[in-house]
């Protein structure tokens, strides 16, 4: 039953637009809005659960202690008097559900490095950081548990806050799911196991995507046991990947070329140029392929010389704007590496998938970050 004010007999809205929640909610939404704009929206979500957790924990004890909470839910969920509670539950729970699904499809697989790496901390040598990951579904699972318990009164800010996330990640995930129109189909431009960085269409799996100059671009790294590096991390050599071949993925001619830079130390970013050394294949009809991060001294190719499909033409490295060891890949409308290109979707033949722990050959592989892809071709 509703609450009436003392003195008064008058029931209390159990609605409300409060000023407090205004406030919280569009302070979330700037928030928020800017870790999209700059591409680091899974971190910014992944954070924003961890700490809604236990701020919502502690209130819901505190409340729970003064009265303050509504159990209309968990006795009659379906009396007239709680039906507003019962909306906000299932408008929580489904953007609770969504969270999960993005869990699910990759999302927050390289989280727990960029949080390791502006911490100061060593990066975690294992990909994905599965405690991590059981973390936010634990905390999106306690969040769902807790909208059974919520307050007595609803607060509207909130909620509408909380139903445009829904839509939000509804779109991305039907986007990170729905096939690529007119994909360049190409070979895997490395032999052997490797798990994907980033790649996808959407800010959640790929930190490429709002950048047109790379939106559709992949990245590649080497993991052995499911651990990127053996020894000291701070060293590239003791990554994987560092040194192993990169292949031409199709026919082409080189037209160009950057080998002179260093390997930067691993952890630092920013450097320019962001390639770094890299290699630039003209592969027909107004394709070129960009393979980026090269290990200083590794390219085979000059300019003007024409390359063959499996062809090793570099190795991989750590130069330019690289977290670590690993192969920038993409395909573009020129063979300038600036920010007035444009990228086009790829899919890779001849390749086994392994997404969710399930492997298939697909025709063309569409690849996103959390997957794991092997060459099988020649």
């Amino acid at each position: 039953m509703a609450a009436t004010s003392i003195g008064t007999g008058r029931r209390r809205p159990s609605v409300v637009l409060g000023r407090l929640d205004l406030l919280a909610t569009v302070l979330g939404a700037l928030v928020l809005g800017g870790a999209y704009r700059v591409g680091l929206l899974p971190e910014t979500l992944a954070l924003v659960l961890l700490i809604a957790v236990l701020v919502t924990a502690g209130t819901r004890v505190r409340q729970a202690r003064h009265g303050g909470l509504e159990y209309g839910l968990l006795r009659h969920p379906f009396r007239d008097d709680v039906r507003s509670h019962l909306l906000q539950c299932l408008n929580h729970w489904l953007f609770w559900a969504l969270f999960g699904a993005a869990i699910l499809v990759g999302s927050f697989d390289n989280v727990s490095g960029l949080v390791a790496m502006f911490s100061g901390l060593p990066l975690p040598d294992v990909f994905p950081y599965r405690p991590f990951l059981v973390s936010l579904g634990v905390g999106a699972a306690a969040m769902a548990v807790l909208a059974l318990v919520p307050r007595r009164r609803v607060q509207v800010a909130g909620n509408v806050l909380m139903a445009l996330g829904s839509v939000f990640l509804a779109v991305q995930l039907v986007r990170i799911e729905t096939p690529p129109a007119a994909p360049v189909v190409v070979d895997l431009p490395l032999a052997g196991d490797w798990a994907m960085l980033a790649g996808g269409r959407s800010t959640l799996v790929s930190h490429h995507y709002l950048n047109a100059a790379e939106s559709d671009a992949v990245d590649f790294l080497r993991l052995v046991d499911g651990r990127g590096h053996r020894g000291d991390p701070g060293r590239a050599a003791s990554w994987h990947g560092y040194g192993l071949p990169v292949l031409a993925p199709a026919d082409g001619t080189v037209v160009g070329v950057l080998d002179g830079r260093p390997d930067d130390p691993v952890g630092a970013i920013g450097q320019t140029p962001g390639q770094g050394n890299h290699v630039v294949l003209e592969i027909g009809d107004g394709r070129y392929a960009v393979l980026a991060h090269l290990r200083q001294g590794s390219v085979r190719v000059r300019e003007g010389e024409r390359v063959r499909r499996g062809q090793q033409i570099a190795a991989i490295g750590d130069s330019g704007n690289s977290l670590a060891p690993h192969l920038h890949f993409q395909v573009q409308d020129r063979p300038d590496t600036d920010d007035t290109v444009r990228t086009f979707p790829v899919v890779f033949r001849d390749v086994v998938l392994i997404r969710g722990g399930r492997e298939s050959t697909p025709a063309g592989a569409d690849l996103r970050r959390g997957d794991h892809v092997r060459r099988t071709g020649s």
